[in-house]
């Protein structure tokens, strides 16, 4: 199909599909001993093919205008095209997923946009806010029991943790249940 696409918009239509159905949007939060807080909040937009279709993964690359390709750790056969800077997932990643809407991805890019703009805004700038930022990039329900730390962890380890920081994390959890009822 990729092969035999007769124009760009065709060849972007067939690579937003591929990434619906492999692709991720994903948002690690992991301990970062030179941040301010001890933690960095940390997008990352990424899809995986066995190494025969690495020309896909080159498509999709020029496609977006950005992002590398490299063997996936661990996983030889396959090969792994990730897109870290925030720049570029603002710039270039985002918007072509919005002009090529996802369907079964649509609520995790949402999320991940969400996260993305938050963090153009410095919220993760200030201790109250970057506690708030955290549980909502938490609240994402497709990485629920797939995350290496809790939030737990982060309040247990922040640095320059404000006095209620217990009190923001509740409130903050309470009103996405409340959003998402």
């Amino acid at each position: 199909m990729l092969r035999k696409a007769r124009n760009q918009s065709t060849k972007n239509t067939y690579l937003c599909g591929l990434v619906d159905g492999e692709g991720s949007f994903s948002i690690s939060i992991k301990p970062h001993n030179t941040t301010k807080f001890g933690w960095v909040i940390d997008p990352t937009f990424s899809l995986t093919l066995e190494e025969t279709a690495e020309h896909v993964l080159r498509e999709l690359q020029q496609a977006l205008r950005c992002g590398r390709i490299i063997t996936k750790p661990g996983q030889p056969n396959c090969k792994l095209f990730i897109e870290e800077s925030r720049r570029n997932l603002k710039e270039k990643v985002i918007p072509f997923f919005e002009r090529y809407p996802l369907e079964v991805k649509r609520k995790s890019f949402e999320h991940f946009k969400k996260v993305i703009e938050r963090l153009e805004q410095k919220e993760h700038s200030k201790a109250e806010s970057f506690l708030r930022l955290a549980v909502y990039a938490f609240s994402l329900k497709e990485n629920k029991g797939t995350r290496k730390y809790t939030i737990e962890d982060i309040l247990q380890t922040m640095k320059h943790k404000p006095e209620n920081a217990e009190e923001i994390v509740k409130n903050e959890q309470e009103k996405l249940m409340k959003r998402n009822e």
